[in-house]
C-alpha cells in the first residue's frame, strides 16, 4: 500500500486546497518505525495534555500492535525522508455492530504538515484497508471538550465522513 497525499482527490477535497496538497506518501508502518511511531504518539499525548508517557512503554505497544496485524493497522506518511503522520487503528468486534469496525486510537500529524492534506489522507488510506478486509465502519473518539483545539478536530473529522455518536467516557483500573 502506498498513496500520496492530495492524489485522486477533487479540487478542495476534504477542505484543503490544491496549493496546500502534500508531497507525503501514505505507507504501511514496519518494524524499523517503531521509535518514530512512540515518538509521534507522545507528541499527541502531550499535545492532548495528557501525562508524559514511559517512551519504552510506547515501544511496546507499538511492537505489539505491528506484531499482531489482525489486532489493526499502523499507517505512516512520509515527506522528503521524514515522518510527518501517524495513524493507528484498531480492528474490533462488539455485539451491536456486525462485523468487524476500525476505531482510530492515534491521529498524529506533525505541526508544520497540518492542514496540508496528511491527515485526510491517513484516514482515507485506513478506509480503503478496511473495505478491502470487509469492514464498513470506521470510529474515533474526539479529545476532551477542553482541548484547545477540540473543534478544529471534530471539523476535520466531520469534513472526512464522520458523524457524531455520542460522548464516551472510560475508566481507569488500578
Amino acid at each position: 500500500m502506498e498513496r500520496r497525499a492530495g492524489a485522486g482527490r477533487p479540487a478542495g477535497g476534504g477542505g484543503v486546497s490544491d496549493s496546500l496538497a502534500t508531497e507525503a506518501t501514505i505507507r504501511e508502518a514496519g518494524d524499523g518505525d517503531v521509535a518514530v511511531i512512540a515518538s509521534a504518539v507522545e507528541s499527541l499525548l502531550l499535545e492532548l495534555g495528557g501525562r508524559r508517557p514511559e517512551r519504552q512503554e510506547l515501544e511496546a505497544e507499538t511492537r505489539a500492535l505491528l506484531g499482531e496485524p489482525a489486532g489493526g493497522s499502523v499507517l505512516i506518511a512520509e515527506a522528503d525522508g521524514n515522518v510527518v503522520g501517524v495513524l493507528s487503528a484498531s480492528w474490533q468486534r462488539a455485539i451491536h455492530v456486525p462485523g468487524v469496525y476500525a476505531t482510530i486510537q492515534d491521529l498524529w500529524v506533525d505541526g508544520a504538515w497540518r492542514s496540508r492534506g496528511v491527515g485526510a489522507e491517513l484516514v482515507e488510506a485506513l478506509a480503503s484497508q478496511a473495505r478491502a478486509r470487509g469492514v464498513s465502519r470506521l470510529e474515533v473518539g474526539l479529545p476532551r471538550e477542553t482541548f484547545a483545539a477540540i473543534a478544529s478536530t471534530e471539523s476535520f473529522y466531520k469534513r472526512n465522513g464522520f458523524e457524531h455518536l455520542g460522548p464516551r467516557m472510560r475508566r481507569l483500573l488500578e
